[in-house]
């Protein structure tokens, strides 16, 4: 600890930006610029969505937009869920969200150590302005959970236009959005969604509202804002059997039926602002909340898990300009709290003795964590060394505390402290402790500055602690889990051009990978994996004339293991072998045409690449290119109708594919042809 905290005050010595030191006046614009992740620098691998391309997609899940990102795959599940994949492979197990941070308005919309793997959905991104990704660590910037990537959710801001905006499809889908306000200080968003679901006993209901308010507070500008979420959902598992998703009827079973998930949460911060010559401050305090039962089709005995989230917590910010640099410090303070429970219902007797043995009825796990989180963090932008050439820093001091508490008999016993057959209950449960992880991150590098070609190198360090599912939700044998937090350390140089016609990118990295967690195939959690990942990232908009514009983007990534091991369970990892749900090769190219009667249309090639289902790179997913298309018109200044065909060509494909040692060949089934209708009337 001693050691962490003189690397704080070196920072803070050498980045000295006092928050409180001098008198500062009313900020006048500087809200879009603390919610973007362009609002400190841009020498590094950031993509941008703007809200003109958003309204003409009508996504009504975050694939269909985040696919226009480089280095970014979210596996569309059931309904609104997913999984993450940002310069990795797609990463499952109790805490690999962990990986990736989700931003809203640049706050975590969790806390530390909560993640939600099916995250985006609770962000706002139906109604948003831009969705914006970093891909690559940024947990000198933003902190733990920033190591493979940032997702940033840019809320609509209070001067867009007021519209009624309602679309329908098939399986009985339709929306409605509504904004109102007064384009001044304060505005008002609702969405709402149903949909009866392509596969079986798998529609749900959603809501959402966002209220905001710009006023004044003595001399600060105030920015308040709440946003509301709510899904119902029903859940359909994978289905099994070697290339089973090309059989179209079988794709639309559902062998979990029973299957559910119910969400909430709730989010409001305060962002205070004011600036004074050259240096701007901001205060941003925040509470968060999260509620959630899910159904656990996925496991022998179907229990029930039920956890909630209670957070608050104030980020502080300086961004001081000076003639040759930008001078960036502040820190993060958040206190959280969470429960979890997990209940099996009725007592399993159709699944194999053991399994029926070592899952009985009752209560598993019942447990409460309390965290604290501070930070102190510090940078440096545009330090010119010449004409041309300037130097980046970002440094940050992190530490975490979790202080878990059981309340039920801890270890291997039924609810009751009686014992299980086959040597005990497939669970886990370890007595009261305290675990800390104190983490120091940090970015550097060079980028010149030209007038059409900018180019970058870089070196940073990402991290995330363990999830608390990783660290105190055992399973059998495991009676403690003495976790590390994972790093990743990455080098990469890029390129940013605007060459007239055709502007965009290109980014090469290599990272490693240590400490991985991950659960193997006896459900255990193991905290000694390395892998290494390397890949070029390429994004293109050409505007070829008036009327047509080319974007694409194109990810080659290779992503390997460093390191060798066996389980009882047949699964074996060997160095060199390529990570499974990891394609080498995803593509996205639009051609967007702009028609002469006030409509335009748009062509959309979607490539996924093969890639290894296992570990042992035994099993493989072929692959898969979709291809989209989408019209717009323009009927009055204020009236707009949207039509959009997704899987133009009806192609049977897999979201994602996975084999494990008792389900084989398992695919969760991608959506047919399907069209939408939506239309908008802005006021």
């Amino acid at each position: 600890m001693a050691t962490k905290l003189k690397s704080l005050i070196l920072i803070i010595t050498l980045l000295s930006t006092s928050a409180f030191s001098e008198e500062i006046q009313e900020v006048i614009v500087l809200e879009k610029k603390l919610s973007s992740l362009n609002g400190w620098s841009s020498n590094q691998s950031i993509s941008s969505i703007d809200q003109e391309e958003l309204n003409k997609l009508d996504a009504q899940h975050p694939k269909q937009a985040l696919r226009r990102s480089p280095g970014v795959w979210i596996s569309r599940g059931s309904g609104q869920e997913h999984l993450t994949a940002i310069r990795s492979p797609v990463l499952s197990g109790p805490g690999a969200c962990g990986s990736f941070l989700v931003l809203e308005d640049g706050l975590p919309i969790r806390p530390t150590g909560f993640c939600n793997v099916n995250g985006l959905f609770e962000t706002f991104f139906e109604m948003s302005s831009g969705l914006e990704t970093i891909t690559g660590p940024a947990s000198a910037r933003y902190g733990a959970n920033a190591m493979h990537g940032v997702i940033n959710v840019l809320s609509e801001p209070i001067d867009s236009k007021n519209k009624l905006y309602t679309n329908i499809g098939p399986n009985n889908y339709k929306n409605l959005k509504l904004r109102a306000g007064n384009k001044k200080n304060w505005s008002l968003d609702g969405f709402f969604a149903s949909n009866g679901g392509f596969r079986e006993l798998s529609g749900y209901d959603q809501q959402k509202a966002r209220i905001q308010s710009n006023f004044s507070i003595a001399n600060w500008n105030a920015s308040l804002k709440t946003t509301l979420t709510n899904l119902n959902q029903e859940t359909a598992g994978y289905i099994n059997g070697l290339d089973s998703y090309k059989d179209k009827s079988f794709s639309k079973r559902n062998f979990n039926s029973d299957a559910y998930r119910d969400a909430k949460s709730q989010r409001i911060s305060l962002r205070l602002t004011r600036e004074k010559g050259d240096k701007l401050i901001s205060i941003t305090p925040y509470i968060r909340n999260n509620d959630m039962q899910f159904f656990q089709h996925f496991l022998p005995g179907t229990p029930l898990e039920e956890n909630s989230h209670r957070s608050m917590g104030v980020v502080v910010q300086s961004i001081k300009d000076q003639e040759f640099y930008n001078l960036i410090s502040g820190f993060q303070f958040d206190l959280s709290s969470a429960e979890l429970t997990e209940t099996q219902k009725d007592a399993l007797t159709t699944s194999s003795a053991f399994n029926n043995a070592t899952r009985p009825k009752g209560k598993h796990y019942d447990y409460e964590v309390d965290s604290i989180v501070y930070a102190i963090f510090g940078g440096i932008e545009d330090f010119y060394l010449n004409e041309n050439l300037s130097f980046f820093a970002d440094a940050r001091a992190e530490f975490i505390e979790y202080d878990y508490s059981n309340k039920m008999i801890s270890g291997n016993t039924r609810e009751d402290g009686s014992k299980c057959g086959f040597g005990g209950c497939y669970y886990n449960r370890p007595s009261d402790r305290s675990d800390n992880f104190d983490e120091t991150s940090a970015r550097a590098g060079i980028e010149t500055n030209f007038e059409r070609v900018n180019y970058f190198a870089q070196v940073s360090l990402g991290f995330r602690p363990p999830q608390i599912n990783e660290a105190y939700r055992l399973q059998k044998k495991q009676t403690t889990s003495d976790l590390s937090s994972e790093t990743l350390t990455m080098f990469e140089v890029g390129s940013q051009f605007d060459l007239n016609t055709i502007t965009g990118s290109i980014s090469l990295y290599q990272s490693k990978k240590k400490n991985s967690i991950f659960r193997d195939a006896e459900n255990f959690i193991v905290d000694n994996g390395k892998t290494d990942h390397q890949g070029v990232e390429l994004s293109l908009n050409w505007t070829i004339n008036t009327s047509n514009r080319l974007i694409s983007n194109i990810t080659y990534g290779n992503h390997k293991y460093d390191f060798e091991t066996d389980t009882s369970m047949r699964e074996k990892i060997r160095t060199g072998n390529y990570i499974d749900t990891a394609p080498k090769l995803m593509a996205n190219l639009i051609w967007d045409i702009a028609l002469i009667d006030n409509s335009s249309l748009a062509f959309e090639i979607e490539h996924m690449g093969p890639y290894y289902t296992d570990a042992a790179n035994l099993h493989e997913y072929e692959g898969h290119t979709l291809y989209h298309s989408r019209f717009s018109q323009t009927l009055s200044d204020s009236m707009k109708y949207f039509l959009r065909i997704d899987n133009l060509f009806d192609k049977a494909y897999a979201e994602r594919a996975d084999f494990n040692a008792f389900g084989g060949d398992r695919y969760f089934p991608g959506l047919p042809r399907e069209v939408y209708i939506g239309l908008e009337y802005t006021f």
